[in-house]
């Protein structure tokens, strides 16, 4: 817990203000307890009196009654307040920096490819924020029940000794039964956790993928596989809701048979006349008080437990994006890759030995340089990351040069690697071996993937993603939104790009044939909408073009990126690239895609490869794919 907690208190740059913050509420805490032991003696001399018949003593202590409450009660209210206001604080540090560290380098790509954690989405936004509220009230709690526990014990000792004993005798032995008797919900709570966010997934892949599931008419599929998911949280639940009803038979009787053993016990003092009726009532009060403070475990065992199996899901989440930068034993991780010995063997029957390999990939900075070549795969042997060595070769000993303003399409069967060759120039895939030097990404490297990325936001950020990150200023729901520009594609040495007016949008979507989506939204550019459920495949390809267009890279990788396009609109847009000057590498299928490029790249399979220029290449040979 400490590994999750401690660092918002030592490490952040907040982290003084906070403490400050936090002795607030400490101090705040203290002075509840103190309330707490002024009304108990008031609520003694109030008794009497009233037992005394007393009735100007009576009016006496009514006032004073009335005014401890009107001045503790704030004291109560802003102590929550401000605890509340602090977890706050203490979740969005966290969970930005939780955020950070998914989105650092590729730790959210090698996490989803592997599989290693379930739902880091939840982890992130509902652990952290349950994690924050729970440590902060948990670590309250404890201080208060510490300091209302030597406050009381005085107190209750002073009246009656056998009393205070009789008390801890009886908490001491409902602790140990309450953890006998619920430890089952620990891991209940963690099984609860997951199942929940897996039933959540499923609902949010359903409306992602709404026109798919409608075209293949997959509705009773996707009910029955949401009934499963459904029927495993809900399994789970009856046995969490189980185990917490016994629990709740042992709290519930512990709780109620304690209101009749602080007065059991002191009640033969007062029919002998040895103490007040007044003081009956203030030794029920510390009894309850201190019963509660030594009975935490009891009172609270169901919340420990569901905190427990938060703090297990956050440190394991927290250990897997530390362990590695991320890598997470995924995909890209050099750990499951077999050292590669080529030896005198043909391409795609290397032999496996034992060892690690793994890719170099170089950033080269060709802004700076100024050099002819943008890409260069020297001796490259890609094998499927984790493979078994009856079939884990993709590429062997690949040699290719890129150079500035000329083009190469890579073609092969499906499964020959093709998308694994872009995977491994990203850096996602390092399983074999060789060198790749080429522009780092945002910085002179750009993708374009098959079904490009809709972000979240307006048609102008859609068009600014990735090379430049935008906040919005202002309420940023409706009405035109204020765009400042925190950060670009462009370093190395290279001048930033400048932030494209809205002309240079406009020209980009015109460019990129979506003059038709410009109409829909009637020219506002800050218009907002779930755009990958509003534009077709086609325009979604379209309107990466139009980023690339703005974004003007070295290089641009692009996978099968005018699959849904016909070949008019494919023909304009490679033909915006050479205007503009933009080199790059294509992967695709359609044998007309060879008019658009200077070079082919065939891919055999088992690792075998062939290059040669475009104006070579056979319709024959290039029909079958």
């Amino acid at each position: 817990m400490s590994q999750l907690a401690l660092p918002y208190w030592m490490e952040s740059s907040e982290k003084v203000q906070a403490r400050w913050k936090l002795a607030r509420v400490l101090g705040l805490t203290l002075g509840t307890t103190g309330i707490s032991v002024v009304f108990n003696y008031l609520g003694r001399d109030f008794f009497n009196a009233l037992a005394a018949k007393d009735q100007a003593k009576f009016s006496e202590m009514l006032i004073k009654y009335l005014g401890a409450i009107v001045a503790g009660i704030p004291v109560f209210v802003f102590r929550d307040y401000y605890q509340s206001l602090l977890a706050v604080e203490w979740r969005e540090w966290m969970t930005r920096r939780f955020t950070s560290d998914y989105l650092s380098g590729t730790s959210y790509y090698n996490l989803a490819s592997s599989g290693t954690v379930d739902n880091p989405d939840q982890r992130i936004s509902s652990d952290v924020r349950n994690f924050t509220d729970a440590a902060l009230a948990l670590n309250i709690t404890l201080l208060s029940a510490v300091v209302d526990l030597v406050s009381f014990s005085g107190i209750l000792y002073s009246i009656y000794p056998p009393l205070f004993l009789a008390l801890l005798t009886y908490s001491v032995g409902g602790t140990g039964l309450s953890y006998l008797i619920g430890k089952r919900l620990v891991g209940l709570n963690f099984n609860q956790e997951a199942r929940e966010a897996d039933f959540r997934y499923g609902l949010v892949r359903v409306r992602e993928n709404a026109e798919s599931i409608a075209f293949y008419g997959g509705e009773e599929s996707e009910s029955r596989l949401l009934g499963n998911r459904l029927s495993g949280a809900i399994s789970n639940l009856l046995e969490l809701l189980k185990a917490s009803r016994n629990l709740a038979f042992f709290t519930s009787f512990y709780r109620f048979l304690i209101q009749l053993l602080p007065a059991a016990v002191i009640a033969p003092l007062y029919f002998k006349g040895d103490i007040e009726f007044g003081v009956i009532n203030q030794s029920t009060s510390a009894f309850n008080h201190i019963l509660g403070d030594v009975s935490l475990v009891v009172y609270q065992f169901e919340s420990l437990a569901g905190f427990s199996a938060i703090i297990d899901r956050l440190g394991q989440f927290r250990e897997i994006l530390e362990d590695d930068g991320g890598t997470a034993a995924s995909l890209s991780s050099s750990k499951e890759a077999p050292a590669l010995d080529k030896g005198n063997d043909s391409p795609g029957t290397a032999k496996l030995t034992n060892g690690v390999a793994t890719i170099s990939v170089v950033e080269t900075d060709v802004g700076n340089t100024g050099g002819d070549t943008l890409l260069t795969v020297q001796d490259l042997t890609l094998i499927v990351p984790g493979g078994t060595s009856s079939n884990p070769l993709l590429i062997s000993a690949l040699d290719l040069t890129v150079r500035r303003r000329s083009s190469v399409l890579i073609m092969g069967p499906s499964g020959a690697g093709k998308t694994s060759l872009l995977r491994a120039v990203a850096g996602l895939w390092r399983s074999g071996s060789g060198t790749i030097r080429c522009p780092a990404r945002g910085s002179g490297l750009f993708f374009v993937p098959q079904r490009p990325y809709m972000v979240l936001g307006t048609l102008r950020e859609q068009l600014l993603y990735p090379t430049w990150t935008t906040v919005v200023s202002g309420p940023g729901v409706s009405g035109a939104a204020e765009f400042t520009v925190v950060g670009t594609g462009r370093h190395n040495g290279k001048p930033q790009l400048p932030l494209p007016d809205d002309g240079h949008l406009v020209a980009a979507l015109q460019r990129a044939q979506l003059q038709g989506l410009l109409e829909r939204v009637a020219g506002d550019l800050d218009c907002q909408a779930d755009w990958a459920a509003m534009l077709s495949l086609g325009e979604q390809q379209r309107l990466a073009f139009a980023r690339l267009l703005l974004a003007r890279p070295d290089l641009v990788l692009m996978d099968e990126s005018t699959s849904a396009l016909d070949t008019e609109n494919e023909s304009r847009l490679y033909q915006a690239l050479r205007d503009q000057g933009i080199t790059y590498v294509s992967v695709g299928h359609r044998p007309t895609l060879v008019r658009y490029h200077e070079e082919v790249l065939q891919l055999h399979g088992g690792g075998a490869w062939t290059l040669h220029a475009a104006s070579e290449a056979k319709l024959d040979l290039l029909g079958a794919f």
